[in-house]
């Protein structure tokens, strides 16, 4: 990922209708994106690797985005200003992540935290961070990592598993539970509306997100042993186009079957 000689900033996007608003927050420079990866900087967004990115139109110009006229971003309440988190610190990650090279692209990547040991229906939540990085020359507005379950093997017709999915609010530091949004067989899990988003991402700067998910109780006869994955895509705000491909950034998780221990 790319170092800037001056710190690029990128600035989270307030939430959603659907969930009261909150202080946008500011991206860390991509030289402490590694560092990031053991301190959380924010919470609430999902971005992927663009092959056809559209750039954030800068103050000085009133060109479309290429993706869509419509996908110009509103411009940022002044109610809602950024606020600078102070890093929180966090279980080291010891997973590797699939992701995409971030060189000239913006891209995302999804890493669990702490030992893998996999999900258990009605069992503990696992940790994971989603980490997005402009490694562009462009400013990117309004873009929402769009987090979702991949399918797996560990159910008759390859549907991750019912569960539930939270969001760590850096602000409060509050888990929020959010959409969990299951992958089917077409694209419809992208037009999930997730709180928050990254309201500005400059040049080289990166943006961590915590977050954790678990299993619904179930028996083994509903969930085998098998492998999912966790997902994020990169979303354009206000028109929903996919920024560009899908998933942008993944990783395998494990599925355990029957009940955890007593």
């Amino acid at each position: 990922m790319n170092t800037a000689a001056t710190p690029s900033t990128a600035r989270r996007a307030p939430r959603m209708p659907r969930i009261p608003a909150i202080l946008g927050r500011v991206a860390v420079p991509a030289a402490f994106a590694a560092a990031a990866l053991g301190a959380v900087t924010g919470c609430s967004s999902h971005a992927t690797p663009s092959a056809n990115p559209a750039p954030a139109a800068s103050a000085a110009t009133s060109s479309p985005s290429p993706t869509s006229a419509a996908s110009t971003p509103a411009a940022t309440p002044a109610a809602t200003p950024a606020a600078t988190q102070a890093p929180v610190a966090t279980p080291v990650p010891t997973s590797s992540a699939t992701t995409t090279s971030t060189q000239r692209e913006l891209a995302g990547q999804v890493t669990i935290l702490g030992t893998p040991t996999g999900l258990v229906p009605g069992g503990r939540y696992v940790k994971f961070l989603v980490t997005v990085t402009n490694g562009t020359t462009q400013t990117y507005s309004n873009v929402l990592p769009l987090v979702s379950l991949g399918h797996c093997s560990c159910t008759a017709n390859s549907l991750f598993p019912a569960g539930r999915l939270q969001e760590r609010e850096s602000t409060s530091n509050v888990w929020q539970t959010i959409p969990y949004d299951v992958e089917g067989f077409g694209a419809d899990y992208l037009n999930v509306m997730e709180p928050g988003g990254i309201q500005e991402i400059s040049p080289g700067a990166a943006a961590v997100f915590e977050y954790r998910v678990k299993l619904s109780p179930a028996t083994s006869a509903q969930v085998t042993r098998g492998t999912g994955s966790l997902d994020v895509t990169l979303i354009q705000l206000p028109t929903h186009a996919q920024i560009g491909v899908s998933p942008a950034g993944s990783t395998p998780v494990d599925v355990q079957s029957g009940q955890p221990p007593a």
